[in-house]
């Protein structure tokens, strides 16, 4: 096999380059603490999002391990690395692109579906059709998605900031299309019973 000038490799090669030079790679500290970066031979070249991700976990784990290492602990030791393991994969596990982007749909879908029918219940209230308010939910909804819920979930690089960011757009826009909808619900109820 040929070998590649850097200045010949692709942004993929360059960042799995880097990853397998390091020093702890070499040393075998990646693979004592299993984080996954020792063998990057599945992972194509053009995943450049979950390469980054990865060296942003190696740049977390040889941080640590240089902390460690300065306070006296033996880096050597496979007991040792592997809590030091435990310690930088609780830091989160890297995800591809396209997971953090499925869930920023599937919020994203959510978001519409509450604000379609919230706004639809509105509808009965006016004596006007849950279709067509429904509708204006539905508009209110996709620019919630697209201007605020889907690029905060779809940029996130870990399935905890995942969770977490997808929590917040729920508490934040789901829970105020939920209390549009009961309000709505309630309004339009009143109005049956005394109007």
């Amino acid at each position: 096999m040929e070998m590649k000038k850097v200045e010949d490799l692709n942004k993929g090669e360059l960042i799995k380059a880097d990853l397998y030079s390091r020093p702890n790679a070499m040393n075998g500290k990646y693979r004592a603490s299993q984080l996954g970066l020792d063998d990057l031979a599945g992972i194509k070249d053009g995943n450049i999002f979950f390469l980054e991700t990865l060296k942003m976990k190696a740049d977390l784990a040889d941080k640590i391990i240089a902390e460690a290492e300065q306070q006296g602990k033996n880096t050597k030791d496979p007991s040792v690395m592997k809590e030091l393991g435990e310690k930088i994969n609780a830091a989160g596990t890297p995800l591809h692109r396209s997971e953090s982007v499925m869930t920023a749909v599937f919020v994203s879908l959510q978001l519409i579906a509450y604000y379609g029918i919230a706004t639809g219940i509105w509808g009965f209230v006016f004596n006007k059709s849950f279709l067509v308010f429904g509708l204006y939910g539905i508009i209110a909804g996709l620019l919630i998605s697209l201007l605020s819920a889907a690029p905060v979930v779809a940029f996130q690089r870990t399935k905890e900031r995942i969770r977490e960011m997808s929590f917040g757009v729920g508490a934040t826009w789901g829970n105020l299309g939920i209390i549009i909808g009961v309000v709505g619900l309630a309004v339009w109820v009143i109005k049956l019973l005394f109007f």
